[in-house]
């Protein structure tokens, strides 16, 4: 069986990237799964470039733009890059005051039974992928209703919970009314740039407002939570 310390920081992230052959892919998950903290060590490097990519998300297409050119993107950046190490501290952190209590998840997944706290990422506004984010929580929350689930959103991801785009108002509303411990993040910063970018925005009643989703990410993941990118 292979050890995870036998691999070097290029081919982790070459995995993470999807870029080696199948045999090495399954070498590399079958010692994370063997592995708690070289899976560990997998999921900090997922959230860490996770979090860089970002800042290069694209919004949907205005009816009307302005013609002011705006910046907004710069400033995401150098929050992603600054906060990365915060990830990674994080992750160290949490293995070293709860080792062997409780195992983490890859961000897709692959690793792990239920955990007590799960942050789902969604920053994509496919059809599909706003269902799996709604999917993800439902499953979790049924399996261990006292568990704490947040579905955060930002880039495109924000129109699952914009009154104006959204077809899950109803879905949301249910959920929120049935699970007291899950909740809906948006991204401010996402609003902002919406905003900027002469789009309405009006949030479900459900929702709740942090700075950035960058920052609420790190935050959670500094403090035990199980990040799922979807």
């Amino acid at each position: 069986m292979n050890d995870g310390r036998n691999y070097s920081d290029e081919q982790l992230n070459a995995f993470v990237d999807d870029q080696l052959g199948a045999q090495e892919r399954e070498e590399i998950l079958a010692a994370a799964a063997a592995d708690a903290e070289f899976g560990q060590r997998l999921c900090a490097l997922r959230a860490a470039k996770e979090l860089v990519g970002h800042a290069y998300g694209r919004l949907p297409d205005a009816r009307h733009r302005t013609r002011r050119r705006v910046s907004l993107w710069g400033g995401a950046l150098a929050a992603s890059l600054a906060l990365v190490a915060g990830v990674l501290i994080g992750w160290q952190g949490h293995r070293a005051s709860q080792a062997g209590a409780e195992s983490f998840a890859w961000a897709g997944g692959l690793f792990a039974p239920q955990p007590a706290r799960v942050l789902i990422h969604l920053d994509n506004s496919q059809t599909e992928r706003m269902e799996e984010a709604l999917d993800m929580a439902e499953a979790y929350l049924a399996k261990a209703g006292r568990a704490r689930v947040e579905i955060v959103v930002n880039n495109s991801g924000l129109d699952l919970l914009r009154e104006e785009s959204t077809f899950h108002a109803e879905r949301i509303a249910r959920m929120a009314a049935r699970h007291e411990m899950l909740a809906f993040v948006a991204c401010g910063n996402a609003i902002a740039r919406y905003r900027s970018a002469g789009l309405d925005v009006r949030l479900v009643p459900e929702a709740r407002v942090e700075r950035t989703a960058v920052e609420h990410i790190v935050d959670r993941v500094r403090a035990g939570w199980t990040y799922l990118k979807i």
